[in-house]
């Protein structure tokens, strides 16, 4: 596969373009803020009136695009290159008063905390995790606000796993580095079959965990983080095995689960709830539903729409087909959570050729 490298190809103070930084409530002069109560009629209403306020101009139906991006290689170039959709990005909160955030210190902490709590904030195309891990940074105490994050799910990449439990990199992989079988994830038979496997990207953990640090805020939250499979992807399940040789294994659903409990298990960090989006064509729905709840997925909120595939955006090319949008979360976990075996397509691969091991 083409060399791709994060690193060269995105800035990470682009991703928080439009977007205000933290604000601390502290105010630098006390005597000016005393002033501010004084001359500003808006600051003398009551607090429940300027949260409603701030409600109306910084609230938005639809999630706030923090980041939405592309892989292009055009030809007859070997390297990808990503791409940013600036537009979407900027659409999202054209018509939000994001100034009031930028105010006077008092204006600038109550509409942070309406902005943050009151909208979801998605990570939309592709990524590596780690524009993510750098927004949630640069939120600071911001993120205490936050109540619905979406970032879509790449499929992991593959490395082959060798009977000591020692894993290799795929030839055709472009991850930047292999990470070894989970300590969560015990064999079945306590040795490991040799065969490919999922690369749990530990960023996804480090998501977690930065969403679970709480140290003022007085309420208790309840956040939402959805994570976005895309189009034709169920962990867990293969839909098309008679046409791919491809999968999502359970591996990371089941970390994800686990995650959250060991960071949200202090009362204190509030409660996280894991939510799954998939999008699946319609009569493969139909037919494979079954399948989908028979590896331990709750499926909910099921609406139908449409797909847009084509080749490149050629024009007469672009067709539309039947989906379905749903929701998923997973079953309650009552017993060990076992590493998944290796893909059963292994047969169809040579052994990666790529000397590199940890």
């Amino acid at each position: 596969m083409a060399d791709l490298s994060y690193e060269d190809e995105w800035d990470p103070n682009k991703i928080f373009d439009g977007l205000p930084p933290y604000r601390s409530p502290t105010p630098p002069n006390a005597s000016i803020t005393s002033s501010n109560f004084s001359n500003s009629s808006f600051l003398r209403l009551p607090t429940e009136i300027r949260l409603r306020t701030y409600s109306f101009c910084l609230v938005n139906p639809s999630p706030i695009i923090v980041w939405s991006a592309h892989l292009t290689r055009p030809w007859p170039q070997k390297r990808y290159r990503l791409h940013w959709n600036r537009e979407r990005k900027a659409s999202s909160i054209r018509n939000l008063a994001l100034g009031l955030l930028r105010c006077s210190t008092t204006i600038a902490v109550e509409s942070a905390q309406v902005f943050y709590h009151n909208n979801t904030f998605r990570f939309e195309g592709e990524h590596d995790y780690y524009p993510v891990i750098t927004w949630l940074h640069k939120l600071d105490k911001n993120r205490e606000y936050l109540q619905s994050l979406e970032v879509t799910v790449r499929t992991p990449e593959i490395a082959w796993q060798l009977p000591d439990g020692s894993r290799r990199k795929m030839s055709r992989s472009r991850t930047r580095g292999i990470s070894s079988h989970h300590p969560y994830l015990a064999p079945l038979a306590g040795s490991y079959e040799e065969g490919e496997v999922d690369i749990v990207d530990p960023a996804i953990e480090t998501i977690i965990f930065l969403l679970s640090i709480c140290e003022d805020y007085e309420d208790q939250r309840c956040m939402i983080l959805f994570l976005d499979t895309g189009w034709d992807t169920i962990p867990g399940v293969e839909l098309h095995a008679e046409e791919d040789n491809t999968r999502f294994s359970l591996d990371l659903p089941n970390l994800v689960d686990i995650w959250r409990t060991k960071y949200f298990s202090d009362t204190n960090q509030g409660a996280l709830e894991i939510v799954w989006k998939a999008e699946v064509g319609r009569e493969d729905f139909r037919e494979k539903r079954h399948m989908i709840e028979g590896v331990g997925w709750k499926i909910f909120d099921v609406h139908e729409a449409e797909h847009q595939y084509g080749f490149g955006g050629t024009p007469g090319w672009d067709m539309m087909a039947p989906t379905m949008h749903f929701l998923m979360k997973r079953d309650e976990i009552t017993e060990p959570i076992l590493a998944v075996d290796p893909s059963p397509y292994t047969r169809w691969h040579k052994r990666p050729f790529d000397d590199e091991s940890i």
